[in-house]
């Protein structure tokens, strides 16, 4: 029996173990599929792609909101 990492947990692992013990990310793939077409990868995908979306998104917003902030008071306090 060998021994692997996992790769979400970096626990060591049997390689013949379906998912790990400690975090149960699955090691290998199921029902003949490819490691690509998991769904713990298309969630991965799926948030990594969703913050790449919306984060410029919040920062211009956040950012408009402090010079609107500075804005208000540089000239209502004058």
């Amino acid at each position: 029996m060998a021994l692997t990492r996992c790769p979400e947990c970096g626990r060591e692992v049997s390689t013949q173990a379906q998912a790990c013990p400690g975090c149960g990310h699955p090691l290998q793939p199921q029902n003949g599929q490819p490691a690509w077409r998991s769904s713990h990868v298309w969630g991965r995908l799926a948030i990594v792609l969703g913050a790449w979306l919306v984060t410029p998104w919040l920062a211009r917003l956040i950012v408009a909101l402090a010079v609107c902030v500075v804005a208000y008071f540089l000239f209502t306090k004058g």
